[in-house]
């Protein structure tokens, strides 16, 4: 699957949440979209399949 424009590999039944986790995200902090479509944070427990392309988009404070 590819995760923010990069390759990568992740264990079958993997969740939106694992790959949070991974890299140490907060739920709270982000949003996520697969293949171009927001995913609701209460479908987090998405499992991830081997062609998806997912984006992780920070929020950053800041003036």
């Amino acid at each position: 699957m590819k995760v923010n424009g990069k390759d990568v590999e992740f264990k079958e039944g993997t969740t939106i949440l694992d790959i949070l986790e991974s890299y140490k995200l907060n739920k709270n902090t982000v949003v996520v979209e697969i293949n171009f479509d927001i995913l609701e944070e209460e479908l987090y427990s998405y499992i991830a399949d081997e062609e998806d392309i997912v984006e992780i988009i920070s929020f950053v404070g800041g003036g």
